[in-house]
């Protein structure tokens, strides 16, 4: 009896979904009523990176990987650092990433709009 249910359930839930409307707005919509209420939008201020890694580490989703970013100096030593850089079409925008960086090289910009990408 109690998969009877399940599977009515299911049913109901499908057929319920099918005549409603979506809960994402298309992406010219979705600009407009972007009002800063979002978390933001992870931006690397690379004066600030020292190539630890613990961003690309964190991510949960896996939208950062760590590029060549040129030398610095970093107490008495030249070394070569590696910078985050972002795939926005994987980033989940949750903030873990600025979150987790002991530099606070990564801010979440709340005055940007999230970034849109199709995919045709």
């Amino acid at each position: 009896m109690v998969e009877k249910k399940s599977s009515l359930r299911t049913w109901f839930e499908a057929l319920e979904n099918l005549f409603s409307s979506p809960d994402t707005l298309p992406p010219e919509e979705a600009e407009k009523a972007f009002n800063g209420s979002s978390r933001g939008i992870p931006v690397l201020v690379p004066e600030k990176c020292i190539g630890c890694s613990l961003c690309a580490l964190s991510c949960p989703s896996q939208a950062i990987t760590m590029v060549p970013g040129g030398k610095k100096t970093i107490g008495n030593k030249v070394v070569e650092v590696k910078n985050p850089s972002f795939d926005y079409s994987k980033c989940i925008y949750c903030g873990l990433c600025a979150q987790v960086c002991k530099q606070n090289a990564i801010e979440m910009r709340t005055d940007l709009p999230p970034i849109i990408i199709i995919k045709r």
